[in-house]
């Protein structure tokens, strides 16, 4: 879900590299109130799940292939500043280590996975739960599902007012991969959270990251064999 070519004029490339400063700078000073010290070992286990997870890719056999964006799951567990840093540490390792994605997109792929997606899971999950300590039960599983999907579908549209893509060619794909990122989210979620490590936890946050760096081995091992499709990878003939 991010743009892979330099398809953005100079002038919107600045202006969303700025913005997307300002946030991190603004996630920076958030993240203080939101995160604790024992939280920070499940921080960095969630955003290396997350590259993972992003580098795992599936054909879904309809000419593109799924994976998990990984806002709203952060979001959920760890609060919406540490999920914007988390993703900006994702899309710059990608960036300037993977070679995934163009410098001057980079701030653009941030406020659609950093910004746009972890706010509108944080809105929607807090809406249906408020602040209930995290237990895995149906309702929270409901929220997390919702808040998976919505926040997928809200950085679709983000994506094409900014990039005057036609939202009706892109949005049976976002929809798709809003159901994928429910599915493995409510995965992680269940996993996390439904564990008797967990209640031994912190209160504040109170989930297992034994599943999630169990599932960054598996991810791993599976890289040599994800797809070659990409999803929602913007080029320039779509953008013209």
């Amino acid at each position: 879900m991010y743009l892979v070519a330099e398809t953005l004029p100079s002038s919107v490339s600045l202006f969303t590299s700025v913005t997307a400063v300002a946030c991190v700078v603004a996630a920076c000073y958030g993240v203080r109130n939101e995160m604790g010290r024992g939280v920070v070992p499940a921080f960095f286990a969630l955003t290396g799940f997350v590259l993972i997870a992003q580098l795992l890719n599936c054909s879904m056999g309809l000419g593109f292939s799924g994976y998990l964006l990984g806002g709203a799951l952060v979001t959920v567990l760890l609060g919406p500043w540490a999920a914007m840093l988390s993703m900006a540490a994702v899309l710059l390792t990608q960036a300037l280590l993977l070679g995934e994605g163009a410098y001057s997109t980079l701030g653009l792929n941030f406020l659609t996975i950093g910004v746009v997606t972890p706010w509108t899971a944080h809105l929607i999950y807090r809406t249906l739960q408020g602040r209930r300590q995290l237990m895995g039960d149906s309702g929270q599983l409901f929220a997390m599902g919702a808040a998976s999907f919505v926040s997928v579908i809200m950085a679709a549209f983000f994506l094409s007012y900014l990039l005057g893509v036609q939202l009706v060619t892109i949005l049976s794909v976002y929809a798709v991969v809003g159901i994928l990122e429910a599915l493995f989210s409510l995965l992680i979620f269940v996993a996390s959270t439904r564990t008797r490590i967990a209640r031994s936890l912190t209160v504040q946050r109170q989930f297992s990251i034994k599943p999630i760096v169990l599932a960054v081995v598996i991810g791993l091992c599976l890289l040599p064999y994800r797809s070659q499709l990409y999803v929602l990878e913007i080029s320039t003939s779509v953008v013209n």
